[in-house]
């Protein structure tokens, strides 16, 4: 359904823009072709955009209705020690620490911050 409505709304468009256009310079058909776009775009591609609508807004609220019944789960974080060790996302020998942010100037604007060339000036 969404191809038929973005392909008459694209040929609509076009349609209407050759038949407008028509109305400046002489393009043969003209007329027929800014009513056939008018046609198009207010009898398939407007229509079914209401229809996609409605039929999406059905669906959220049968998702949401089916969703209510449920009860809530309340998850909430232990305490405890975790059971798992070993190289984490943030604990990984192989990722390049970079530290803090570091101030650079000389622009007007004012300063911009960068990351991983805190001591620069030493190299």
């Amino acid at each position: 359904m969404k191809t038929i409505i973005y392909s008459s709304g694209i040929l609509g468009g076009l349609l209407l823009i050759i038949g407008l256009i028509g109305w400046i310079a002489p393009v043969p058909f003209a007329e027929v072709w800014l009513l056939t776009g008018v046609l198009l775009l207010a009898l398939v591609c407007v229509p079914l955009i209401m229809v996609d609508r409605y039929r999406y807004a059905k669906r959220i609220d049968r998702i949401i209705k089916s969703y209510k019944d449920t009860p809530a789960k309340i998850e909430r974080l232990s305490a405890e020690k975790s059971k798992f060790t070993g190289w984490g996302m943030n604990n990984s020998p192989f990722r390049e620490r970079k530290s803090g942010l570091t101030w650079g100037g000389g622009n007007v604007k004012g300063a911009n911050a960068s990351r991983g060339n805190r001591r620069r000036f030493l190299k």
